[in-house]
């Protein structure tokens, strides 16, 4: 028996009708699920009657969607507190973890996971709405999938797996191969769709390129990436796109609240927003305030489906612009600009200068000479540096190499605003990724923030 909760699209065009809703039912359907998250929140979970008692807001407060402005912010670091004061799950979890089906953690490149608790129906929801975003991208049951993820705790590739599952595509799980591996399996059984971080699709072309093969002849035709930036970042998305002559597509997404975000097959430049999922809020980061369309704000993400952790008012750190425009897919969700542009626990101030890592990335990934690059960050006596390292991934003649360090240390300081030193490093000798990518090495023991 189909779950009216998720109402296929009748015509096929998308995955579900939901996606082009008019705006008042959009609305509507928000308000009924918020109103009834908060109250499942107030009444099963510690962690949340306290902090609306403390607010001085009741359930029954919230009766339009401006409402949700009186609800106080989740952090990640309460949740982490949360649970380290009460272990293993804290106070914040809404259902009794007996009854819970699954587990993951949170997969950041710093500090300690948080543990996250999914009831079937949790779960569910988490990968519909991945699927609405591989259909959205022109992913089909025809398709034959490859999910090049290590299949660790992480729910983001979990999720992936069964939602290309859900469409009816042949879906491939290679969590225990190598690289190596992975591309025969590439080229013998036809694969058309790769999921992967943006930082794993670079290596595994370059591995190909050292084996002699060319992955733009395969038969891959889209790719997918999450976990990182790196798919919004237009240098290295078209970097993907010219390595595997696929169409390139950003999937944004957090273990704590959902995959919130996709691009689609217009490839119109616009992420759209899963928002029956979870309700954003694009806020001012000096004033809190609600951006216009337009607008660059913080995401702020309230969860509208998950019951093990109803999150509230959930801070992304995630840096995004609000869309002032439609896109031609017909798709009436909200949508931002570009993707992620940035996380705000990312910044960097550098000699008085606010830097973003993706900043450093958009550049690099211009010079195709470059194979992986690092970005260390220094003091040299009270002055702060910074020095991108570059692995070109073979030996290269020293006038080759002269001319590219300093047409990009040139490009580096054009962007970013200040001197940025650029130096070689062994041909290799940079770590690759296959999870999220930690490129920055900050070695300043006291940071001017």
């Amino acid at each position: 028996m189909p779950d009216e909760s998720y109402p296929r699209s009748p015509d096929g065009r998308y995955y579900d009708e939901r996606e082009t809703w008019p705006r008042d039912r959009m609305q509507a359907f928000q308000l009924e699920r918020l109103r009834r998250q908060v109250a499942h929140a107030y009444e099963h979970t510690l962690f949340y009657r306290r902090k609306l008692d403390q607010a001085g807001v009741r359930p029954e407060d919230i009766q339009r969607l401006d409402d949700i402005r009186r609800l106080p912010f989740t952090t990640k670091e309460e949740l982490l507190s949360d649970q380290h004061s009460s272990p293993l799950y804290g106070t914040v979890t809404g259902v009794p973890p007996e009854l819970a089906q699954r587990l993951h953690f949170t997969s950041g490149t710093t500090g300690r996971p948080v543990h996250v608790l999914d009831t079937g129906n949790d779960f569910l929801g988490f990968y519909r709405s991945y699927a609405r975003g591989l259909y959205a991208m022109g992913v089909r049951a025809e398709d034959v999938v490859m999910c090049a993820f290590g299949y660790g705790p992480w729910i983001g590739y979990w999720s992936g797996f069964h939602a290309a599952q859900d469409i009816g595509c042949l879906v491939i799980p290679v969590g225990g191969m190598s690289t190596e591996q992975r591309i025969d399996i590439i080229e013998h059984y036809g694969v058309t769709v790769l999921g992967c971080t943006p930082s794993y699709a670079l290596h595994m072309a370059e591995t190909a390129r050292r084996l002699g093969k060319d992955l733009s002849r395969s038969k891959i035709r889209i790719t997918w990436h999450t976990g990182e930036a790196g798919a919004a970042i237009p240098s290295t998305r078209a970097r993907i796109g010219d390595a595997f002559g696929a169409r390139v597509c950003d999937l944004p997404g957090l273990t704590e609240i959902a995959a919130w975000g996709f691009s689609c097959a217009e490839e119109s430049g616009l992420d759209h927003i899963h928002e029956d999922y979870a309700y954003p809020e694009v806020l001012d980061i000096e004033t809190g305030e609600p951006v216009a369309p337009g607008g660059t704000g913080e995401l702020v993400l309230t969860s509208l489906y998950r019951q093990a952790l109803p999150l509230l008012r959930y801070r992304t750190r995630d840096i995004v612009r609000l869309a002032d425009r439609a896109c031609s897919c017909g798709r009436t969700l909200l949508s931002i600009e570009g993707g992620v542009l940035a996380r705000l626990d990312d910044m960097k101030k550098i000699r008085g200068v606010v830097v973003y890592p993706t900043q450093i990335e958009e550049v690099v990934r211009r010079y195709p000479e470059v194979a992986e690059f690092q970005v260390r960050i220094w003091r040299r006596g009270n002055l702060d540096e910074v020095t991108v390292l570059l692995d070109l991934g073979r030996a290269a003649p020293p006038d080759e190499v002269l001319s590219l360090v300093e047409r990009l240390a040139h490009d580096l300081r054009r962007s970013v605003g200040i001197r940025v030193e650029v130096q070689l490093a062994a041909p290799n000798s940079l770590p690759r990724w296959d999870h999220k990518a930690r490129r920055v090495r900050d070695e300043r023991t006291e940071v001017p923030f």
